[in-house]
């Protein structure tokens, strides 16, 4: 079978026969067991995840309910044997749904990304290149857009698009290793907008203006995410973000691409803007430094 969370939620068979629930709360439950995959789901936990926090006297038989029928919907027209519930096995007070290496997308997705890492690691970085970017064709939208979230999925779904918030750190610092400032320039301008407050993309978008020849431009970015910060958190951008700053006002030569340990040079000093996990870009535009700090991408 094939689990889609990347996205639009999606179930299907090996023939290609769509068994996505169409109930509200059945998607809640699917979704959730698929975070969980290979581990059981209490009951008590799908009774938080739908009602939250009013639920009913019925919630439990509900929840048992809502199983079956999706344990109908995951086996197809076919019976499961006596005794089985196919892939949605019941534990002690929860379910389990059995997901089998390949089938779900995310698990394809972080798979991707820890080869990326390693890749990254170890300075190879056509392939580092290759193993985001076939992780990043995993995502279709953002996760679950069809799914309304309870309690548990939003954290959950908030962690995971943290670490597409990381890849794409991880990502844009590549094509600017490999010179390719002018490509990607809409993109981070784009990225800067949406989250406004964001330090590493605001100094990846400061350093590509520069490279672009477009110094004005880009002291004017460190501008717009001072006054952002001050408005927003009235505090101000980190101590590296003023040395990115005064070294693109000096115009320092250590910032130009004119070799690898130059490149990598002005790239480390981005990179360290950052050094603790992240929200999630639903939870507030990560990357400033505040009282959590945010993890490196770099240094993975």
């Amino acid at each position: 079978m094939e689990f889609r969370l990347l996205g639009s939620l999606s179930v299907t068979a090996s023939g290609g026969d769509d068994r996505t629930p169409s109930a509200p709360k059945q998607r809640q439950m699917i979704a959730l067991l698929l975070l969980n995959a290979n581990r059981p789901v209490s009951r008590q936990q799908f009774v938080e995840e739908i009602w939250e926090f009013d639920p009913p006297e019925s919630a439990a038989a509900a929840v048992h309910t809502y199983i079956m029928q999706l344990r109908h919907r995951l086996n197809g027209p076919y019976r499961s044997r006596a005794g089985s519930g196919g892939r949605l096995l019941t534990r002690a007070q929860g379910y389990q749904l059995g997901v089998k290496p390949g089938e779900l997308d995310l698990e394809v997705f972080e798979a991707r990304l820890r080869a990326g890492r390693q890749a990254y690691a170890a300075g190879d970085l056509p392939a580092t290149e290759r193993q985001l970017r076939a992780a990043f064709e995993l995502w279709r939208a953002p996760m679950l857009i069809d799914v309304v979230p309870g309690p548990l999925l939003r954290p959950a779904i908030a962690a995971v698009e943290a670490s597409w918030l990381e890849a794409t750190y991880l990502r844009v610092d590549i094509d600017l290793q490999f010179g390719r400032q002018h490509e990607i320039l809409g993109e981070l301008s784009a990225l800067t907008r949406r989250y406004p407050i964001n330090e590493r993309f605001a100094a990846q978008l400061m350093l590509a203006l520069y490279r672009c020849g477009r110094q004005p431009d880009a002291l004017a970015a460190f501008h717009r995410l001072t006054d952002t910060l001050r408005s927003e958190l009235r505090t101000g951008p980190s101590a590296r973000l003023h040395e990115l700053y005064q070294d693109i006002l000096c115009a320092d030569p250590k910032l130009d691409r004119t070799s690898a340990a130059r490149s990598r040079l002005s790239l480390d000093l981005i990179a360290a803007l950052t050094s603790a996990p992240a929200a999630g870009p639903a939870a507030g535009q990560s990357g400033h430094l505040s009282g959590t700090a945010q993890r490196r991408s770099a240094g993975w």
